[in-house]
């Protein structure tokens, strides 16, 4: 974890660079369009100074060695202002600051103003995993992010199973759901779980968790999956399904696989899924990866706690109800 203090750049209004400069690992547009206004701002040739101000966008002095620059491409990292108790995910764009300006990263207009910080306050960046190895005693001192009310369920049941293959969707959703509560926990944020132990049918099944997100309060309604198509050594990545939210369903589906290494196969919309028309809070349903492709289940269990601090984090950031 890096800890110091931090300014801005990027973007048409930074002048501290010049109008031809480009960015460390990333050469072109092509390489990461959501980053950057879809125009070149005029006067200018360069990526920095077409990077959108909007974006949550970082730049350290990331070591090469531990994350190379195709690495960094589609990496996410956590980054946490203790003043503010505020915490963001944001996606590395460029190596620096340089050491004499006595800061440890340059981060976008927009993550600033959504930290509520300025320049030289502090921050703290957390590499993949960092956040999810936090101590328990840190665990234990929420971060008062907002106050959306989540609730979250794993989907099938003990007794209705899911798809299986090289894992088991049925166990490995209760674990992401419960890994992800923990973590919602730790950052201030209301969570109530759900698993289906009863049903023997699978309309039973589908009424019993709808009904279940029905009857809390909250903000959000989220359902974990896993996805499955046939066996393959394949990487095939991860989804987030949804009615309304395909803004949601689209940062969660790249948090997961910026944290996982996984194939990201996007929001998608799907309006004939008992739990995404049943629920009546805004909703998305989490395909995390497949059962049955052997590349899919090795990096999910590799990096199982930094997908869940991802899905996390975003649900935090993005979700309905969130201050």
């Amino acid at each position: 974890m890096l800890t110091g203090k931090c300014s801005w750049f990027g973007g048409p209004n930074d002048t501290g660079v010049a109008p031809d400069e480009g960015l460390a690992f990333i050469d072109a547009y092509s390489d990461a369009p959501d980053l950057f206004l879809a125009q070149q701002p005029p006067g200018t040739t360069g990526l920095a100074r077409r990077l959108n101000p909007a974006k949550k966008y970082i730049a350290c002095r990331w070591d090469y060695d531990e994350t190379p620059k195709d690495v960094l491409l589609t990496m996410r990292v956590l980054v946490y202002a203790p003043r503010t108790r505020r915490l963001l995910i944001a996606r590395p764009a460029d190596w620096g600051p340089h050491e004499d300006t006595g800061r440890i990263a340059d981060i976008s207009p927009g993550l600033m103003d959504a930290l509520g910080i300025e320049t030289d306050d502090e921050v703290q960046v957390m590499l993949p995993g960092e956040f999810a190895q936090r101590s328990l005693r840190e665990r234990q001192e929420p971060v008062p992010v907002g106050g959306a009310m989540i609730a979250m369920s794993s989907g099938h049941g003990k007794l209705i199973r899911g798809a299986s293959g090289v894992i088991d969707e049925v166990d490995e959703a209760r674990r992401v759901v419960e890994e992800v509560a923990m973590q919602l926990r730790a950052l201030g944020t209301t969570v109530v779980t759900f698993h289906d132990d009863v049903s023997t049918t699978q309309s039973e099944n589908l009424d019993r968790i709808v009904d279940w997100h029905n009857s809390q309060t909250r903000d959000l309604d989220v359902s974990v999956h896993f996805n499955a198509y046939e066996p393959t050594n394949n990487p095939m990545g991860v989804e987030c399904l949804y009615v309304s939210q395909d803004a949601l369903a689209a940062e969660v589906s790249d948090a997961i696989s910026g944290a996982g290494y996984l194939k990201d196969r996007g929001a998608k919309y799907r309006d004939d899924l008992a739990f995404l028309n049943g629920t009546e809070a805004p909703s998305i349903l989490i395909e995390t990866c497949f059962v049955d492709s052997t590349a899919d289940a090795s990096l999910y269990g590799n990096y199982f706690t930094q997908i869940c601090a991802a899905i996390a984090a975003t649900l935090v950031d993005e979700a309905p109800g969130v201050a």
